[in-house]
């Protein structure tokens, strides 16, 4: 990954991170929960096909991984709403 993408996805990563923080810790609802969800969930796709490698693994590698964090932020989601 050349450093300038790098440097991009990591910004990115931390804008996801504060804008998370600054909804969890400013609103209160079970819509929040929805919308912090949500953006763990894009940062972690994220994450899943940037920096572990996987946008270039084969599919079925993808939809395993890809699949365990739908389920970690549904069962999040389950318990928290």
């Amino acid at each position: 990954m050349k450093r300038c993408a790098l440097e991009i996805g990591l910004f990115g990563l931390l804008l996801l991170t504060v804008a998370a923080w600054l909804l969890g810790h400013n609103f209160a609802g079970s819509w929040v929960v929805g919308c912090v969800l949500a953006l763990t969930f894009v940062k972690g796709q994220w994450l899943i096909d940037q920096f572990m490698g996987l946008r270039r693994a084969p599919q079925w590698l993808r939809w395993i991984v890809s699949g365990w964090l739908l389920l970690v932020v549904g069962m999040t989601a389950l318990f928290n709403m």
